[in-house]
């Protein structure tokens, strides 16, 4: 059995999370010892410079709450994160990281350089790069944002390990996994890779911010914030996921990275096999939880032998609006396809090279980017069936 600490939480106050967190580490038997003079990396969700309240990224309070307890604990905490395009010193004075990271004392990883881990038993996917300063810590407290995606249904604790690898190497994964199935099971040959390195010889725990999380087309600019009001604590990241998206009133079995982790033994999956207080979870389970639009290629991916002209006709498309757009071009930047141009009103796409990763809507600070369909999309949408 693995345990998950569910507790609910309906404010950033600082004393409120620490004082639920420390409850909730207790609660799975987590014995803060293990950190004592110990070099703890801390790996919150900075996607881009966003502000705390439109809920992309973890919140500034939840995670001094996380650095106070490792301090407290007698270890070191490190901020190690690449966020997807803009610079750290960048993220951290929009979101206001900046603040605690001073006010705490807390060491931040500026220089990224990398490192090569391997998975051998990778099933797709063996060798991944990731920031070479998490080999010099001793423990993670990982700290992900609980919100919808696109591709994997929600973000959570396996997902926001994605975020070890350097900034725009994430967008040639997105190129390399280009479908929802290559990209969930990319997703778990890394995990894997990543708990080679830490669950066994050092160690891992989760704690989710789901005290106010994202719904709708996450996991950015598009998504809207839903108060969920939880911190979800546990050392098992499948079963954390489960239960968060559980909690959000989503099938768990619709969730790939869930039921393939699971399968390969790197987690528990299913209510009978998670210890969580049934009461807590449900006085906060939620309903109608919007989730992240399904790209019109999830939808089509059992058709193995559409061809190229196909795709072209019934695939969704990124398309900029004009008066949102303010050409940054950020957009332009993690295109790992290069399939964007400059333009005089708007970005310019080139929908024979779009991959519809979808990175561009994902990093757009000012939500200008739409997903379109066609005929053909309306057509076959399940609305119409």
């Amino acid at each position: 059995m693995s345990r998950v600490s569910i507790r609910e939480v309906r404010h950033y106050d600082n004393n409120l999370i620490k004082d639920n967190l420390y409850k909730g580490l207790n609660e799975i038997g987590f014995d803060l010892a293990r950190l004592k003079g110990k070099k703890v990396a801390v790996k919150p969700n900075l996607l881009l410079s966003s502000k705390p309240e439109q809920a992309i990224v973890t919140h500034p309070e939840f995670f001094r709450a996380a650095v106070q307890i490792i301090k407290d604990a007698g270890g070191v905490p490190v901020l190690i994160e690449s966020p997807a395009i803009h610079s750290l010193p960048k993220v951290f004075r929009t979101t206001g990281y900046d603040k605690v990271v001073k006010e705490e004392c807390v060491e931040v990883d500026l220089e990224q350089d990398i490192m090569t881990v391997t998975n051998d038993n990778g099933l797709r996917y063996r060798h991944f790069e990731i920031m070479k300063s998490v080999a010099g810590t001793d423990f993670i407290f990982n700290l992900p944002k609980l919100k919808t995606h696109g591709l994997t249904y929600i973000t959570g604790a396996m997902k926001n390990l994605f975020g070890l690898i350097p900034g725009m190497a994430k967008t040639q994964w997105h190129l390399k996994a280009n479908t929802r199935e290559l990209f969930c099971d990319f997703l778990v040959d890394y995990f894997e890779a990543v708990c080679s390195v830490f669950f066994k010889p050092k160690g891992i725990v989760h704690l989710i911010d789901a005290i106010v999380g994202m719904e709708g087309n996450g996991p950015s600019t598009g998504g809207k914030p839903r108060e969920i009001g939880a911190v979800i604590v546990s050392e098992d990241a499948v079963a954390a996921d489960f239960i968060a998206a559980s909690l959000v009133g989503f099938n768990p079995k619709l969730i790939k990275t869930i039921s393939i982790a699971a399968g390969r033994g790197l987690g528990k999956k299913g209510f009978n096999e998670i210890e969580f207080d049934r009461d807590v979870f449900n006085k906060l389970k939620l309903h109608k939880f919007e989730p992240a639009p399904l790209p019109f290629q999830v939808r089509m991916e059992k058709f193995k032998r559409i061809n190229n002209l196909i795709k072209r006709l019934t695939v969704e498309r990124p398309v900029p609006i004009e008066g949102k757009c303010t050409l940054c071009y950020q957009c332009r930047q993690i295109c790992s396809a290069q399939a964007i141009d400059k333009g005089s009103t708007v970005a310019r796409f080139n929908y024979d090279t779009c991959i519809r990763c979808f990175c561009c809507i994902e990093v757009c600070p000012e939500a200008a980017i739409r997903i379109q369909g066609n005929i053909l999309s309306r057509i076959f949408s399940p609305k119409h069936s």
